[in-house]
């Protein structure tokens, strides 16, 4: 048995080969990181939203509380083995919803279609965040731990955005801070779309492999 050699890729062309071949797992872990941040910042932002709506102190958490059950559900439903299927049209669609769901609770005009945006905005990012993590697993980056490393630090950085929320809601109130959310989801469904294939091995395919 002949030991494994790595792939060579013509001289001035590996570095444009190889964004492409770590294009679709970094994406997918920018749409995580996004759905994350849409958790971290409606955790971190209840207080303010309850606030603007002046709700009474037992519905304070209602929205968050929407916004979890529909995370979670989603998350456990959504498919996450055997077949790749259409994962660039369902995980833009997914993320398209983030977006909606976001400018909605951005824009609500009353605290009972905040909590309903709120719940709305769970399912989407519960789904987001499937459908990307399944992505990252059918990547297989190296021996596999590079996608989990990718997923965990997409976590991370979903709750330095929550975080960072609390330091943005004085510039741009809690209702501009969703709006950035919508401008992040935005580009994650573009790019999602543009770089993510329909199945896992024309996504295995853009990996670094050996022979």
């Amino acid at each position: 048995m002949t030991a494994p050699t790595e792939i060579q890729t013509p001289r001035g062309a590996a570095p444009a080969r190889r964004a492409l071949r770590w294009a679709p797992a970094l994406w997918a872990a920018y749409a995580q990181a996004v759905a994350f941040a849409a958790a971290a910042v409606t955790a971190f932002l209840i207080t303010d939203i309850a606030a603007g709506f002046h709700a009474s102190p037992g519905t304070r958490l209602w929205p968050l509380g929407a916004f979890a059950i529909g995370l979670v559900v989603t998350a456990n439903a959504t498919r996450r083995t055997g077949a790749l299927g259409r994962a660039r049209y369902t995980g833009s669609i997914a993320l398209g919803a983030l977006a909606l769901g976001a400018l909605a609770l951005a824009l609500a005009p009353s605290f009972a279609f905040a909590v309903g945006a709120a719940g709305a905005f769970g399912v989407a990012a519960g789904s987001a965040i499937a459908l990307a993590g399944r992505v990252l697993a059918a990547a297989e980056i190296g021996d596999g731990s590079a996608s989990v490393a990718l997923s965990a630090g997409a976590l991370l950085a979903g709750i330095a955005a929550g975080v960072g929320s609390l330091f943005a809601v004085p510039l741009y109130g809690w209702r501009g801070v969703f709006g950035l959310v919508v401008v992040a989801a935005v580009l994650a469904a573009w790019k999602f779309a543009e770089h993510v294939p329909d199945d896992a091995a024309a996504l295995r395919k853009c990996d670094v492999r050996f022979a």
